[in-house]
C-alpha cells in the first residue's frame, strides 16, 4: 500500500494596492500604507520589481502579502512590490462580487437616529 504524502497548500495571491509611506535613506526597506490593512506593510529592496525607478514616498504600488510570514509572526510583509497604473480607491461593485455585499438579519428594523426626529 502506498504511503499518503500530503500535498502542499498553494495560496492564491491577490495583488493589493497601497501608497509607499516611508523609504529608508539608502532605499533598503520601506513601508506601504495599504488600502486593505490597518497596519503598514514592510517591504525589502529585493522584492522591488522595477529597474527603471526606485521606490519613493507617495508612489502608488501594488503588492502581494507573504501569507506564511503573516500566520507565523502576525506581521505584514510584501513578497512582490511594483509600481501600478490601477486606479486608486476603486470600489468593488456588489453586482460583480455578490459575496462582498453586506447582509443584514431579515427581521432587523432600520431606525432613524434620534437627532433626526424633528417632528417631536
Amino acid at each position: 500500500m502506498a504511503e499518503y504524502v500530503p500535498q502542499p497548500v498553494y495560496h492564491i495571491q491577490r495583488r493589493r494596492l497601497g501608497r509607499i509611506k516611508f523609504v529608508q535613506e539608502e532605499g533598503k526597506f520601506g513601508f506601504i500604507d495599504a488600502e486593505d490593512f490597518r497596519d503598514d506593510v514592510f517591504f525589502h529592496q529585493s522584492v522591488w520589481e522595477s529597474r527603471e525607478r526606485r521606490p519613493e514616498v507617495d508612489l502608488f504600488v501594488e503588492f502581494e502579502i507573504d501569507d506564511e510570514f503573516q500566520k507565523k509572526e502576525k506581521k505584514l510583509r510584501a513578497t512582490v512590490v511594483r509600481e501600478t497604473t490601477r486606479p486608486e480607491g476603486a470600489m468593488l461593485e456588489p453586482t460583480v462580487d455578490p459575496h462582498l455585499r453586506a447582509k443584514h438579519h431579515p427581521k432587523a428594523r432600520r431606525q432613524r437616529p434620534s437627532w433626526r426626529n424633528k417632528d417631536k
